[in-house]
């Protein structure tokens, strides 16, 4: 059911209020010197789970050598934060190019405000994690990385189908971080603790896409909720393919 324009603004002025009351910082929240915090090499925690990453599961993966398995999960991982990174970079410019065009009073900005900003420190985790990795990943396919200035204009020209594609690289991230975190497993420290926070505001972010296409999708015309409808199922398999499917490079051994 489609919120009243009055309910919608207090699910988001709602959303505002816990983003100012449960916040993270990159760099104040995450003890990135703490001994426990470093990134070394012969830590068998790196090794992928069976249970929530499909590559873990995988027969070839688990008849390698643990070192093998250590120094693919590295990759892997890395990898996986790339994409986010630069999923997260066309969320945030897509938001501005929204936000741009919106109205004085708009219950939108504010809280669009807030997700762009979380986003940025999402962005700074997940770089300082791949940077003291140190594995030079590529994140998106190549095609993917050529195309991505085109997407954040869509934001302004088309938000219901910009913001079907903010869940489309959401929910595969949020669903597989969830599932690696109630697994109970031992994670390194870096990385439960950076999914934690991502988890923790990807929630807020999750709940506004949602209720935005809810609010705005019924008022799109005939021809173009079609479209969209079409469009739906692609966009989601696309996205989560982009962040579970390795690149090419995985396969070529550049890991």
């Amino acid at each position: 059911q489609t919120a009243s324009a009055d309910e919608y603004a207090e699910i988001l002025h709602g959303l505002s209020v816990a983003s100012v009351e449960h916040h993270f910082d990159a760099f104040v929240d995450v003890p990135w010197e703490h001994p426990d915090f470093q990134i070394r090499r012969d830590d068998a925690r790196w090794v992928l789970p069976a249970n929530a990453d499909p590559l873990g599961s995988h027969p070839w993966y688990q008849a390698q050598s643990l070192e093998r398995q250590i120094e693919i999960g590295l990759w892997r991982q890395a990898n996986v934060l790339r994409v986010g990174v630069q999923f997260e970079n066309i969320l945030i410019r897509g938001i501005m190019a929204y936000c741009f065009e919106l109205r004085n009073g708009s219950p939108e900005f504010r809280y669009l405000m807030h997700e762009a900003t979380e986003e940025c420190h999402h962005n700074q985790m997940f770089q300082e994690s791949i940077n003291r990795i140190g594995a030079d990943v590529p994140g998106m396919p190549w095609l993917m990385r050529r195309i991505s200035w085109l997407i954040p204009s869509a934001a302004s020209a088309f938000p219901v189908t910009f913001f079907i594609g903010v869940l489309a690289g959401e929910e595969p991230i949020d669903h597989t971080q969830k599932g690696i975190l109630r697994a109970g497993r031992d994670l390194p420290p870096v990385m439960s603790r950076i999914m934690e926070i991502h988890v923790a505001e990807e929630a807020r972010h999750i709940s506004f896409a949602h209720e935005f296409i809810k609010r705005h999708g019924p008022n799109l015309g005939w021809f173009n909720r079609f479209v969209v409808s079409m469009l739906f199922p692609i966009i989601m398999r696309t996205g989560a393919d982009l962040i579970m499917i390795p690149p090419r490079s995985f396969s070529s051994g550049s890991c």
